[in-house]
């Protein structure tokens, strides 16, 4: 029995061997329930392989990496965006009790997206 790891789609030799896979289990997808299953799995005995998109701090429909939709494109994002966008009524309201701030409050688009 072989176990095979594809990198960036590289299958190795060209050959069409007769390759066996010992998984139990095989998850497409490392995002919060992929990983969640194949850890369970796992602590079980099981043998599991997982494939997922290569690693990229930008995700994209070709690149991403673990974490899945939630964490790189969806929930997690959302709530820094939101979380971040609370800021600027809040200093506002801050000076009606007795905080004193700076009349200009400069925002940086680009570093809340970073971030």
């Amino acid at each position: 029995m072989s176990r095979k790891m594809l990198i960036d789609g590289d299958v190795g030799s060209g050959s069409e061997e007769n390759n066996e896979y010992d998984f139990d289990l095989f998850v497409i997808g490392a995002g919060s329930g992929g990983v969640r299953a194949s850890r369970f799995s796992a602590q079980y005995g099981a043998k599991v392989g997982i494939c997922e998109l290569p690693f990229h701090p930008i995700s994209s429909e070709v690149v991403g990496g673990v974490g899945g939709t939630c964490v790189i494109r969806g929930c997690v994002p959302k709530k820094i965006l939101v979380y971040g966008a609370t800021f600027g009524p809040e200093i506002q309201d801050s000076r009606e009790y007795g905080w004193k701030v700076n009349e200009k409050v400069d925002f940086d688009w680009k570093k809340l997206l970073h971030k």
